[in-house]
Order: structure tokens, then C-alpha cells, then sequence
């Protein structure tokens, strides 16, 4: 039995090396430690694996929402379009007046980065 490249005389060598190093009393402590390490990387990455299937199902909601918005469109469905305001991109000086340059989010007195986008502001 082969794991990671090493046969059973070399993984007796090493468990024994750390036999000598911890002790006998410290390693109940060490491989607690040790599998409590394991379960909270497991959970992490099964939380992330969640949050990607919610996101990916949002995204596949969304494409299914935008192929029934390209339905033709009734006489019943037609409403006017209200005149929509564009937001202005925030000047260059904003950063001097306490608003990010680069986002326009209102910045705190003496922040060397914006909150938001972590844009520098001097």
C-alpha cells in the first residue's frame, strides 16, 4: 500500500519521528487539533461549493428571465418608457471635496482609500 509515493516501512519512520518529537502524552491533543483543522476546511469549502450552486442557479434564473423578456411583445404588454436621469461620473477634483474619484461614494475625513472600491483618494 502506496499513499503519496511513501510504502508503510516509511510512514512507521515518520510516525515515529513525531512519536519522539510530541510525545505520547500530546498526541490525543495533536490529532484532535489536527481533525478539527480538517472538518473546518471541509466545512469552508462546502459553503463555498453552496454559495457557487446558489449563484449558478441565480445566473441560470437570470438567463431564463432574459430569454422570456425576448418574447415578442403584445399590444397589452407595450408601456411607455419614462424619461430615465443618467448618473454623471463624478469629477476628477471629487476626491479633494470628501467623494471617491473613481466610484463617488462619500469618503470619511483623513481615509487614504475608498471603502468601496479601495481606490486610493490623494
Amino acid at each position: 500500500m502506496r499513499i503519496f509515493g511513501m510504502g508503510m516501512p516509511e510512514m512507521i519512520i515518520i510516525l515515529l519521528i513525531i512519536l519522539v518529537i510530541f510525545g505520547p502524552k500530546n498526541l490525543p491533543k495533536l490529532g484532535s487539533a489536527l481533525g478539527k483543522a480538517v472538518k473546518g476546511v471541509r466545512e469552508g469549502v462546502d459553503s463555498v461549493n453552496t454559495e457557487l450552486e446558489a449563484a449558478k442557479k441565480t445566473v441560470d434564473g437570470d438567463a431564463k428571465d432574459s430569454k422570456e423578456a425576448d418574447a415578442p411583445v403584445t399590444a397589452t404588454a407595450v408601456v411607455e418608457d419614462a424619461p430615465v436621469e443618467q448618473a454623471a461620473a463624478p469629477p476628477a477634483e471629487a476626491s479633494a471635496a470628501g467623494f471617491c474619484a473613481q466610484c463617488g461614494a462619500a469618503l470619511e475625513a483623513d481615509s487614504k482609500f475608498c471603502k468601496k472600491c479601495g481606490t486610493p483618494t490623494s
